[in-house]
C-alpha cells in the first residue's frame, strides 16, 4: 500500500511517500498548445513513423468493431460517415482538472528525497494542474521546486491537444518549459505535426526547432510544411519561421527563406492566396490579392488581375467599422486602354455603407458605377453577374419615434443596356419623402383595433442627354402618348383603420383605407392639365378557420389540419388614362395575389377592383418528430366586374382576356417530403374556363440531400403569355417562357466526386450556364476540375454569344487554396448541401 501526503510547497518534510502530492504556485507551463494551435492556422507540416497514429489516439475505422462503432458518440459516428477518406479518427483523450481547484496534484509510484533537497519521482509520474496534465516514467524537482524534469515517454495533455516527447523541463514559476523529439495533435482541428524542440522561453512565446505542420493522419506525408527555425509570439499575434518549405508527397514544391505569418484571428497586411484560370491555350487569368490592416477598424485589398489579352485590371477594395455603429465598404476596379474594348479604359466604382446616427435614426448607401454598359460582360464569370442589368444609386436615412416612422431617399439607377435611349431608362427619385404613423394593435400580435396613415412625397426625373426627350402629345382618340422629358412631383396619402380578431381556432379582420394621389405634372402633352388628383377607397375583410384532427396512416400518427380562408375587397373604378406611370406596373397573378387588396405594383393606379377569393390549406404533421411531411393549398378568386383601369393610356383601349374573366387560375400548391433528405413541390396555375382549359404557370421542384453524399435538385417553370392563355397567339408571337435548372453531386467512391449543374432555356434550346466538375478529396487535400460555359452576351448583337473557361483549384485542408473557385461557388446555389469551401 502506497502512502499519501498533501503538503504545501515548498516541502520542509525530510521524507516524501508519494501518491499524491498537492502545490499552489503557478500552474507548470501556460498554453502552449494554444500558441501552436494559431500557428497551424497559417502554416502546415506533417506526420511520420507508423507508431505515431497509435500514440496520438488514431483510430483506423477497420480496426473498430460493429458495436464500438455504435458506442461513439454522435459527432463522431459522423465523422466516420462524412471523412470515410481519411480511414479514421483521432481519439481525444479526456483531461481532467486537479481535486482541488487551484493546486497542481503530482503523483507517482514511488517518491524519494535526494540529499540536496530535490525530489524523485518513479513511475506512472502525473503532474495535473488546472490547465496542464503531465505524464512521464520519471521526474526530479529541485529543492525550490521551480524546475520539474521529465523523461521516457513524457506526454502533456491539455484542453485543446496532446504534446508527446521523450523528455522535458517545466519552469512553472515563469511558465517556461521545454520538450525534446515532440510529436503534437491539436484536436480542434486535428492538425498534427513534430519538431526536435518545442520550447516556450517565457509566458507568449514560443520556440519550434526543426517543425512540421501537416492536417494529413498519420503516416501520410501527401503535404506538409517544414521550417527549420519558428518562432509564435502571441502579444503581437505573429510568428515568424526560417528556411521553410512545402512539400508535396515529400518532395518540396515552395521555399521561404523567411516567413511572417499571423498566429490569431487578429488582421495582418501579406498576401491571400491567388486565384487562376485556364483555357485551351494556357493560363488565361492570374488574380493576386494582397490584404492591408491600415488599422483595428479598417482595411484595404490591392488585387491585380491579369488577363492575357486583356492586360491588368487593377481592383481595390477599403473597409470600415467606426464604434460597431457605422460601416461600409468602397471598391474601386480600373483597367487602362483594354485592347479588346477599343483601347478604352474601363473602370468600375461602388460602394457600400450603413450606420446609426442617433436613437432611432439611421442611413443607408449603395451606390455603383461602371464605364460602360459591357463591364460586367468582360469581367465578371456566371451567367447572372456577367448579365447584370442594373446598378443601384441609392442613399436613404430612417428615423423612428414611437409610432412614427420616416423616410427620405435619393435613388437612381445605371441601366447596363446600350439597347435604351434615355428615354427608356427609369425615372429617378430625387428625392423621395415618406412619414407614416400606426397606432392600436400590431399586426400578428393578437386582437384588437389599429389605425394609421401611409404618407409619400416624390419626385421623378430623368436625365436626357442624348437626344432622344420629347415633349410627348394626345392623339385624335384621346391616348396620350407620354414624352420623355416628363417629371412630376406625387404626393400620396393613405389614411386607414382596421379591427383583428386571433383565437386558436382561427381569425377575422375588416379595413379600410383611402388612397389620396396628387400630381404636380411638367413638360407634359399639351392639353394635359399639369395638376391632377385622385382619391379612391378600398375596403376589404377577410377571415380563415383552423380545424385539426388525429389520424393513422401506414402505421404512423399524423394531425391533419383543415384551414378555410375567404377573402373579399372592392374599390371603385375611376378614369386614370390621364395619369402617366413612374414606377407602377401590374402585378402577376400567383398565390399570394389571391389575398392582395391591390392590383398595382405601384401607386400610378388604384382601385377598379372587386374580388372574392376562396381558399383551403391542409397540412399533415408527423406527432413523433412534428416534422410537417405533406402540404396542400388550392384557391382561386372571382371577380363580379371587369377590371378597366389597366397601365394603358388608351381611354379606348380594348381590354384583354386578364382583365375581363370573371376567375382568376386555380392555384394549387403542394410540398411533399417523405424523409428528411427527400422534398418535392409543385405550384400550377390552371384556366377552369370550360371553353379555355389550360396550364398557364406550372412549376415543379425535386430535392435530395441524401447522408450517403447525393445531392440533387431539378427546378422546371414554365410561364404562358397572354396571347396563349387567351388562344390569340399569332405567328411570331412569344407563346410561352421555360427555364430548367439542374444541379447534381454525387460520390463515386470514398475519394472522387463530380457535379454538374445547368440552367437551360427550354423556349430557345440553348444553356444559359453549365458546369460539369471532377474532385478528387482525401483526409488533407482536394483537387478540382471543372468546365465552366455560360452566355455572356458580351456582344448585345449576339444573342448567342457564350464564355467556356477550364478551371482548376488545389486546396489544402487546413492551410488555404490554389486557383479558381467561382465555378465551385457558383454550384452551391444549384445543388442543395454542396459546399466550395472545406479547409
Amino acid at each position: 500500500m502506497k502512502p499519501s501526503v498533501k503538503p504545501d510547497f515548498p516541502l520542509n518534510q525530510s521524507a516524501l511517500a508519494v501518491r499524491s502530492a498537492i502545490y499552489r504556485p503557478s500552474s507548470l507551463s501556460g498554453s502552449v498548445l494554444s500558441l501552436l494551435s494559431c500557428f497551424l492556422v497559417s502554416v502546415p507540416v506533417l506526420a511520420e513513423s507508423d507508431h505515431v497514429g497509435a500514440e496520438l489516439g488514431w483510430q483506423p475505422f477497420s480496426s473498430l468493431t460493429k458495436e464500438q462503432k455504435l458506442s461513439l458518440d454522435r459527432t463522431k459516428r459522423r465523422t466516420v460517415v462524412s471523412q470515410s477518406s481519411c480511414q479514421g479518427f483521432y481519439l481525444h483523450e479526456a483531461f481532467q482538472p486537479p481535486v482541488y481547484a487551484g493546486t497542481t496534484e503530482i503523483t507517482a509510484d514511488q517518491a524519494e528525497y535526494q540529499t540536496d533537497g530535490g525530489v524523485s519521482l518513479n513511475g506512472n509520474v502525473t503532474a495535473r494542474s488546472v490547465d496542464m496534465q503531465v505524464q512521464a516514467d520519471q521526474a526530479s524537482m529541485t529543492e525550490d521546486r521551480s524546475l520539474m524534469r521529465a523523461t521516457g515517454q513524457v506526454r502533456v495533455l491539455q484542453q485543446n491537444g496532446l504534446l508527446l516527447g521523450d523528455k522535458g523541463e517545466f519552469y512553472p514559476d515563469d511558465k517556461r518549459m521545454e520538450i525534446s523529439n515532440a510529436q503534437y495533435l491539436l484536436y480542434q482541428n486535428e492538425f498534427r505535426g513534430k519538431a526536435d524542440r518545442i520550447r516556450m522561453v517565457r509566458d507568449g512565446v514560443i520556440e519550434v526547432t526543426d517543425g512540421s505542420y501537416t492536417s494529413c493522419p498519420p503516416n501520410d506525408n501527401s503535404w506538409q510544411i517544414i521550417s527549420s527555425d519558428i518562432e509564435l509570439d502571441k502579444d503581437s499575434g505573429f510568428g515568424t519561421a526560417k528556411h521553410a518549405r512545402l512539400e508535396l508527397s515529400d518532395v518540396p514544391v515552395f521555399y521561404w527563406p523567411y516567413l511572417k505569418f499571423p498566429i490569431d484571428d487578429r488582421r495582418h497586411t501579406g498576401l491571400l492566396w491567388p486565384e487562376l484560370s485556364l483555357d485551351n491555350k494556357g493560363l488565361e487569368e492570374y488574380k493576386q490579392p494582397i490584404y492591408l490592416n491600415l488599422a483595428s477598424n479598417y482595411d484595404a485589398t490591392l488585387a491585380p488581375h491579369w488577363f492575357r489579352d486583356r492586360g491588368v485590371l487593377m481592383n481595390t477594395e477599403f473597409r470600415y467599422l467606426l464604434s460597431e455603429k457605422h460601416k461600409g465598404h468602397i471598391q474601386y476596379s480600373f483597367l487602362n486602354r483594354d485592347s479588346e474594348f477599343n483601347n478604352e479604359d474601363r473602370d468600375l466604382f461602388a460602394a457600400q455603407a450603413q450606420g446609426y446616427i442617433a436613437q432611432g435614426w439611421s442611413y443607408y448607401l449603395d451606390y455603383g458605377k461602371a464605364s460602360d454598359d459591357y463591364y460586367f460582360r468582360s469581367f465578371e464569370s456566371g451567367f447572372d453577374n456577367a448579365n447584370t442589368e442594373k446598378l443601384d444609386q441609392l442613399f436613404e436615412t430612417r428615423y423612428y419615434h414611437g409610432a412614427w416612422s420616416f423616410r427620405a431617399a435619393l435613388q437612381g439607377f445605371q441601366e447596363l443596356n446600350p439597347a435604351l435611349t434615355d428615354a427608356q431608362r427609369e425615372y429617378y427619385k430625387l428625392p423621395e419623402l415618406e412619414a407614416n404613423y400606426r397606432a392600436g394593435m400590431r399586426p400578428g400580435r393578437g386582437s384588437g383595433l389599429s389605425w394609421g396613415s401611409n404618407n409619400q412625397t416624390v419626385t421623378f426625373r430623368r436625365n436626357i442627354d442624348d437626344g432622344s426627350g420629347s415633349r410627348g402629345r394626345v392623339a385624335d382618340d384621346g391616348t396620350v402618348i407620354w414624352g420623355s422629358e416628363l417629371e412630376t412631383q406625387r404626393t400620396y396619402l393613405e389614411p386607414y383603420i382596421g379591427f383583428r380578431q386571433e383565437s386558436v381556432s382561427g381569425f377575422w379582420s375588416i379595413n379600410a383605407r383611402a388612397g389620396l394621389s396628387a400630381y404636380k405634372l411638367s413638360n407634359q402633352p399639351q392639353g394635359i392639365d399639369s395638376s391632377q388628383q385622385r382619391v379612391i377607397p378600398v375596403v376589404t375583410a377577410d377571415s380563415g378557420l383552423i380545424f385539426d384532427r388525429t389520424m393513422t396512416a401506414f402505421g404512423q400518427s399524423y394531425t391533419q389540419t383543415l384551414e378555410p380562408r375567404l377573402f373579399w375587397t372592392w374599390s371603385p373604378k375611376e378614369e386614370q388614362t390621364d395619369i402617366p406611370l413612374f414606377d407602377t406596373d401590374e402585378y402577376r397573378f400567383d398565390s399570394h395575389q389571391l389575398f392582395r387588396d391591390t392590383r398595382f405594383t405601384g401607386n400610378d393606379r388604384q382601385g377598379d377592383l372587386h374580388k372574392i377569393s376562396l381558399g383551403l390549406t391542409s397540412r399533415f404533421i408527423d406527432d413523433e418528430s412534428g416534422r410537417e411531411k405533406l402540404s396542400f393549398m388550392i384557391g382561386q378568386a372571382f371577380y363580379p366586374e371587369d377590371r378597366s383601369v389597366t397601365t394603358s393610356s388608351d381611354p379606348n383601349e380594348v381590354l384583354d382576356y386578364q382583365h375581363t374573366r370573371s376567375v382568376s387560375p386555380l392555384v394549387t400548391e403542394a410540398r411533399y417530403s417523405p424523409f428528411d433528405w427527400l422534398t418535392m413541390s409543385t405550384s400550377y396555375l390552371m384556366n377552369t374556363d370550360r371553353s379555355n382549359f389550360r396550364t398557364e404557370r406550372r412549376e415543379e421542384r425535386f430535392s435530395i440531400r441524401h447522408a450517403s453524399g447525393i445531392s440533387f435538385q431539378l427546378r422546371h417553370s414554365k410561364h404562358y403569355t397572354d396571347c396563349d392563355i387567351s388562344g390569340t397567339c399569332g405567328a411570331g408571337d412569344d407563346r410561352y417562357e421555360e427555364t430548367a435548372d439542374l444541379g447534381f453531386a454525387a460520390p463515386l467512391n470514398d475519394q472522387w466526386r463530380m457535379f454538374i449543374i445547368g440552367r437551360r432555356d427550354m423556349e430557345a434550346g440553348r444553356y444559359m450556364e453549365r458546369i460539369a466538375g471532377l474532385e478528387y478529396e482525401s483526409c488533407c487535400w482536394m483537387l478540382r476540375i471543372a468546365n465552366h460555359e455560360y452566355y455572356s452576351g458580351d456582344d448585345f448583337d449576339n444573342p448567342n454569344a457564350q464564355e467556356e473557361k477550364f478551371l482548376i483549384q488545389l486546396v489544402l485542408k487546413g492551410f488555404g487554396a490554389v486557383g479558381q473557385g467561382a465555378a465551385y461557388q457558383r454550384a452551391q446555389e444549384f445543388i442543395p448541401g454542396y459546399t466550395s469551401q472545406t479547409w
